[in-house]
């Protein structure tokens, strides 16, 4: 009987400490969480008018971070051009060559919402309040009037452009993914976005000089670092 209760007390007590040791390690996860806004890829586009660095929110955004850097990585982009400038609003480009000819794309991706955080008033109601939006420099991705139809193309805002941002408090995604921001060449992108423009091909504004992607390129790739 001795024995017994000897070993059902040592069995309590592994058992006990392997609950502790779960409990803690569950803890620590649900306190580091990622960081929505952290820059985890960096990508070099190589323009005919300079160099534009592009920081990604792979943490906040994956599926459009993925979807871009997926089509860095296999050369999709070098070789096209920006198709559209729009003043004070937006250059564009991911899409069509020199002589606006539309590359063939990989499949549609779903349309990704923004991080969100929720707002209480003092009154009591709560909201949801985007953490990442078309502030000037933004990189978000293109697409039609349909929600899931963005593929390779994609547009850097020149100015705030809080319209395109999607309502975080609708239930079915709208707006248009933002997901990730200029680091680096401002003055290469204002300097797209002021050149003069023309019908081309049955296309509005686009460029009369072409502004070639001669290279896109990953700098760094912060999350397959971390893995490795």
């Amino acid at each position: 009987m001795e024995k017994f209760f000897h070993r059902f007390w040592v069995s309590f007590l592994i058992a006990g400490l392997f609950f502790v040791f779960c409990s803690c390690k569950s803890k620590t996860a649900e306190i580091t969480p990622l960081d929505p806004l952290e820059i985890t890829h960096k990508v070099q586009l190589v323009t005919s008018k300079g160099d534009i660095v592009l920081g990604l929110y792979g943490n906040g955004m994956p599926v459009s971070v993925t979807n871009f850097v997926n089509y860095v990585k296999k050369g999709f982009y070098d070789g096209l051009i920006f198709h559209r400038v729009a003043k004070d609003f937006v250059i564009q480009g991911g899409g069509f060559n020199a002589d606006m000819v539309q590359k063939d794309t990989d499949p549609p991706i779903k349309l990704e919402m923004p991080p969100s955080e929720t707002i209480e008033e003092e009154s009591g109601r709560k909201y949801k309040k985007l953490l990442i939006s078309h502030d000037k420099y933004a990189l978000s991705m293109a697409r039609t009037r349909i929600p899931d139809s963005a593929t390779s193309q994609f547009f850097i805002t020149l100015a705030p452009t809080k319209n395109l941002d999607p309502n975080p408090n609708y239930n079915e995604p709208n707006g248009y993914a933002v997901f990730g921001k200029v680091i680096e060449g401002f003055e290469v992108v204002d300097e797209i976005g002021s050149v003069e423009v023309t019908k081309k091909k049955g296309h509005e504004n686009v460029p009369v000089e072409d502004i070639i992607i001669k290279k896109a390129v990953l700098l760094n790739d912060l999350q397959n670092n971390e893995k490795q």
